[in-house]
């Protein structure tokens, strides 16, 4: 992959995915494009410099007032929101666009826990007034419950930009005299941000409150840094004393997100005639084909979605092995490729459920995948190459992608909770991982019927997804570095699944993976 071409490829995916997003929501209004170039104009034009993530936290010491900017569609900006307050350890609250100052006796009955989720998202009429989906929120609204953390409704909902501003930062000015010597948390859609914006209003307010702003993964920025081949190595950026910029999501990706919730239906007021996943999943598949310089045919794809009977009319008629092996994935929200009939079923509208599709059918258009792998257990070694492929895929398309690595797993099964992959498929990866380093060490093998008996056939197909995406980082560790090439070496990553002896195969390339630089110790290192 040339990275100057690359950089093209990408700029191209972005200006078509922004393009069909704007053609579904419609023409903006001038008072939105007004707003709009204000803030890009000033993006354009200030300097910016990569620095460590402690910078940024030495200023939020001094900070009254910080503002994160919210992309409201992208689960990754309340996640960038979260990373940011849990590292904050003096007392503060949070001030959210998404809910309006009326809403405050509802917000705290609800943190009380006076009031199921059902009956606050019902009193604060969250869908008809905000829209955009509850799930990227919840992690901070219990966040904040659990932590005891007050909550504030700073939206006034006027449709004047410039006068919600305005409401807003009185709002705030409230929310401070409400409490003396907090630290003030405000998420606000990141066009709102901009100096002439929110900020402008917040100082004519507060004029003495120290206040900072952040923007999160701004595209004028992005591609700056991009085209200095800087975007893997750049989380944090500086463009002036108060104000910073979180790095962590390509534009591209934000807005096939945002488009991806725009098709699925997710928003009653968007009228969408005809929607067809297949269509995303072969833009996607383009991106990829593009990158590795391969040649891939799209027009024998079809994918089907949750909502679609058809897909289950073509399930029915699989043999029985494999069909039962298709509504296990489907019951586990799996989105996957079927080799065998050349569909493939997509259970979220999100983009590593449509990378995963486009991954596995460049796959099997590679030649490497042309069997669903039936018995988890018994193909574990394929199961986690698969993965492997997948995982590569989807850092082609989000280089800021993370995954666990070794130290990961083992912290994770230090602590007295786990998440919902559950502890059997932590200790499955380690034991497997641990037994790969012995090989490569006595060039001895495990035998893996020790590991087989151990655990369930779910933790296995789990298990492969981490160790997937730990074997895959470092393989794009190398495609960045151009320690591999494409296409020229593309039979080392697109490896035959159908060999009878695969696991020579895989142990064989694995000595080569590992003689590879680590690309970092822990995905929490990162912001």
């Amino acid at each position: 992959m040339d990275s100057t071409q690359l950089v093209q490829i990408r700029k191209d995916f972005y200006k078509t995915i922004r393009k069909r997003a704007e053609s579904i929501t419609g023409h903006e209004s001038k008072d939105l494009q007004k707003y709009r170039e204000r803030y890009e104009k000033e993006l354009s034009l200030l300097p910016w410099t990569s620095v460590d993530k402690r910078h940024l936290f030495e200023r939020l010491k001094a900070a009254d007032l910080i503002i994160v900017g919210d992309f409201h569609a992208q689960k990754q900006s309340t996640r960038g929101f979260l990373r940011i307050i849990r590292k904050i350890k003096v007392p503060l609250v949070l001030a959210l666009e998404c809910l309006t100052d009326k809403d405050q006796p509802v917000i705290e009955s609800y943190l009380q826990g006076l009031l199921s989720e059902k009956d606050f998202l019902s009193k604060v009429a969250w869908k008809k007034k905000w829209g955009f989906p509850w799930e990227n929120y919840r992690p901070l609204f219990k966040w904040a419950q659990q932590n005891k953390i007050s909550v504030y409704g700073v939206n006034s909902g006027e449709k004047s930009l410039a006068l919600r501003d305005e409401k807003s930062a009185q709002i705030l000015k409230k929310v401070h005299g409400l409490n003396p010597g907090k630290k003030i948390f405000v998420q606000y859609g990141d066009l709102h941000i901009a100096s002439a914006h929110l900020p402008k209003q917040i100082k004519s307010k507060l004029p003495k409150l120290d206040v900072c702003v952040i923007y999160q993964s701004p595209e004028i920025l992005y591609f700056k840094i991009m085209e200095k081949h800087k975007e893997l190595s750049t989380d944090v950026v500086k463009l002036s004393a108060d104000r910073w910029a979180l790095n962590v999501l390509p534009p591209w990706i934000k807005w096939q997100d945002y488009l991806l919730y725009l098709e699925s239906g997710h928003d009653k007021r968007i009228k969408i005639s005809e929607i067809d996943p297949t269509d995303s999943v072969s833009q996607t598949v383009e991106l990829l084909a593009k990158s590795f310089g391969l040649k891939t045919d799209v027009s024998s794809l079809s994918v089907y979605s949750a909502n679609d009977d058809s897909f289950f009319e073509k399930v029915s008629q699989l043999p029985l092995q494999l069909r039962k092996r298709a509504l296990e994935n489907v019951q586990e929200g799996v989105s996957f490729f079927i080799p065998e009939i050349e569909i493939g079923y997509l259970a979220r509208f999100s983009v590593n459920h449509v990378t995963r599709v486009a991954a596995q059918y460049i796959y099997f258009k590679e030649k490497g995948f042309l069997k669903t792998i039936l018995d988890p257990k018994k193909d574990f070694l394929k199961c986690i190459w698969l993965e492997a492929v997948t995982y590569v895929c989807s850092k082609v398309t989000n280089p800021k992608r993370k995954t666990d690595t070794l130290q990961d797993i083992r912290d994770a099964l230090q602590k007295e909770q786990f998440d919902d992959r559950g502890k059997e498929a932590l200790m499955l990866s380690l034991t497997q991982k641990l037994s790969e380093l012995q090989f490569l060490s006595q060039a001895k093998l495990k035998p893996s019927s020790d590991i087989v008996k151990k655990y369930n056939t779910s933790s296995y197909t789990i298990s492969a997804q981490i160790l997937g995406g730990i074997l895959g980082e470092k393989f794009f560790y190398a495609i960045n570095k151009k320690m591999i090439r494409f296409p020229i070496n593309k039979t080392l990553l697109f490896k035959d699944l159908q060999l009878v002896h695969f696991a020579h195969a895989y142990y064989e390339t694995l000595e080569m993976v590992e003689s590879w630089p680590v690309p970092f110790r822990s995905k929490y290192d990162k912001m």
